[in-house]
């Protein structure tokens, strides 16, 4: 299978009026753990040759805690079915009708949509952006998972054998990609990551990012969007 990805840049200037730091305590008067990482149901996802990595990445945020529902609420593709009708593009409006995992499903569509998406399956109450690191870390270490939207660089198609990916030179950006981030380490400085290539990609569908690195990302044109959940019951 050749990896596919998904994540449609739609930067909205509007975003930087919801920020994270609206709920987020002042850093100045509160003492960060080191590190936390959100608990999530076992099983990768796999979206497949199909451009849904957004539904997925959505998904797997509602696989994770803080309120995690493993069998309940929409599928990767209802999400993403939910999306591309939200979203910026007419293009991939068509792509709506087809089954589940068909190969057809290739446009992408925006983290945003996502959000959107869930807001209308009722599974957010709202969402949140972060523009930089460290208000990004700090709603990981104290509030809960992030979903990001990310350029995806060659090299981080090899990762190494603890499962880091890093920009290496002469790397270049193959597409956008959506994933999710469930936790931070401080002391190791990388933060862990949930994929949706099913368990044969890193380690078992999980990899690590230096902080270095996803601050980058983060300055080109990436995007980190937290959610907060509705109250539903847990599957």
């Amino acid at each position: 299978m050749i990896p596919a990805f998904g994540r449609r840049e739609d930067l909205d200037l509007r975003d930087r009026a919801y920020l994270m730091t609206r709920v987020l305590a002042s850093p100045e008067r509160l003492k960060l753990p080191a590190r936390k990482t959100w608990r999530i149901d076992r099983n990768a996802l796999n979206q497949g040759s199909t451009g849904t990595c957004v539904g997925h990445a959505w998904r797997n945020f509602l696989r994770c805690d803080p309120l995690r529902t493993e069998r309940t609420g929409p599928s990767p593709y209802d999400i993403y079915r939910a999306a591309v009708r939200l979203d910026a593009w007419p293009d991939n409006d068509d792509e709506a009708t087809l089954p589940d995992g068909d190969s057809g499903l290739d446009f992408g569509t925006s983290v945003r949509a996502g959000a959107k998406a869930m807001e209308s399956l009722r599974r957010l109450a709202s969402y949140l952006w972060a523009f930089d690191l460290q208000t990004a870390l700090q709603w990981l270490l104290t509030r809960g998972p992030v979903v990001v939207g990310m350029p995806w660089y060659s090299s981080f198609m090899q990762p190494d054998i603890e499962g880091v990916v890093k920009i290496e030179p002469g790397a270049y950006v193959l597409g956008g990609h959506a994933f999710l981030i469930r936790g931070a380490d401080g002391r190791r400085a990388l933060a862990r990551c949930v994929n949706s290539w099913g368990d044969e990609y890193a380690k078992s569908g999980e990899f690590f990012i230096p902080f270095g690195d996803l601050e980058r990302l983060i300055h080109e044109n990436g995007e980190c969007c937290a959610a907060v959940e509705q109250k539903t019951e847990r599957g």
